[in-house]
């Protein structure tokens, strides 16, 4: 079968009887091409199909403008069928996409550090989006060294140098949570959260300080066993939520990772517990994502389109080299549906 030739930059140069020094400067929006020339060329263009070539278009400009989102390979399938990240996903690729950017997924090895790094300094990629790194305090060292632009994803890090992130406010999204549960009577409540060997993210830590203020305000004593940490891919939380319930029986739970909300949703209807008639549950992340389950589940919801736009913008603003500007963290709201009912006992009251 005969390959159809594409058009080259000459070819457009003859088509408009102009030199191919003056298709470049057209194609590259010069201010020194007479309007009455720059149309031949366009027109030119457009009769042969002309596509310019994106190797070019680095080199000239010194831009990929591709903006890399780098997840380690052991979480790749774990985060696909997390409905956070799918939204995010989506929002982070829209709006990079109105900024003229596109988005380059990459993987890497491991969630270490040196593996991150290794394939972030090898991508031809304008800045990068960095996803769930297990130690990003040695990583952000790396890039801050590299001097590559780089952004998180979400609060990784306590350390007040790790600021190139955007986030909601999760303190605000732990006492909304627990405070609308004592509202509804409810005193034996359980914060389902990830665990990351053996600890939580600072996300977490946060939401859980939340949920700790609106126990104060209430009058109920904090107590650990009130925390439980369970690894958030969908087997260890079936077993995780089991191995609770071997144990407790709280009347509701708020649970912190959307992947566990629904092995959880899936282990009651296994062991017939009843939502919310036998239990109240919250959940943490997309809206709509809860809107879909059965039942439809309340939960506290982030706004991640805004999120991912803000994010967007950061990172344009690092390859930009222009000043990053701080980003408060935006109030999450708290979404009333049916997996949440009032538990008969007295009310805590609050103080």
């Amino acid at each position: 079968m005969r390959q159809i030739k594409k058009p080259t930059i000459r070819d457009v140069a003859q088509e408009a009887k102009v030199t191919t020094s003056t298709v470049s400067r057209v194609l590259n929006e010069s201010t020194l091409v007479k309007p009455r020339t720059r149309q031949k060329v366009l027109d030119a263009i457009e009769r042969l199909g002309y596509i310019p070539s994106k190797t070019a278009r680095i080199f000239k400009s010194g831009k990929s403008y591709i903006l890399g989102l780098v997840i380690g390979q052991s979480h790749i399938s774990n985060i696909m069928f997390n409905a956070g990240f799918q939204a995010q996903f989506k929002a982070l690729t829209e709006k990079a996409h109105k900024e003229g950017y596109n988005i380059l997924l990459i993987t890497a090895a491991t969630a270490d550090s040196e593996s991150y790094f290794e394939v972030i300094k090898n991508q031809v990629a304008d800045g990068f989006i960095i996803f769930s790194p297990s130690q990003n305090d040695t990583l952000t060292a790396m890039l801050e060294e590299a001097d590559i632009p780089y952004v998180y994803n979400m609060k990784y890090s306590d350390n007040p140098q790790d600021r190139y992130y955007v986030s909601s406010d999760d303190v605000e999204g732990g006492y909304i949570a627990g405070k609308y549960l004592l509202d509804l009577n409810h005193k034996h409540i359980r914060f389902v959260v990830g665990s990351v060997k053996g600890g939580y993210l600072p996300f977490n830590a946060d939401r859980i300080r939340g949920f700790q203020k609106a126990l104060k305000q209430y009058g109920v004593p904090f107590q650990e066993e009130m925390i439980v940490k369970i690894p958030g891919q969908m087997d260890e939380s079936y077993n995780g939520i089991h191995k609770l319930f071997q144990t407790d029986r709280p009347t509701a739970l708020m649970i912190s990772n959307e992947i566990t909300t629904v092995a959880a949703l899936n282990y009651f209807f296994d062991h017939g517990i009843r939502v919310p008639q036998d239990l109240s549950v919250i959940g943490f992340g997309p809206s709509e994502f809860f809107r879909s389950l059965r039942p439809n589940l309340t939960n506290v919801s982030y706004d991640l389109a805004w999120s991912s736009a803000k994010l967007v913008d950061l990172l344009l603003q690092r390859i930009e080299g222009k000043p990053v500007t701080p980003e408060m963290p935006k109030k999450p709201e708290l979404v009333i549906r049916d997996s949440t009912a009032r538990y008969s006992e007295a009310a805590p009251k609050p103080s």
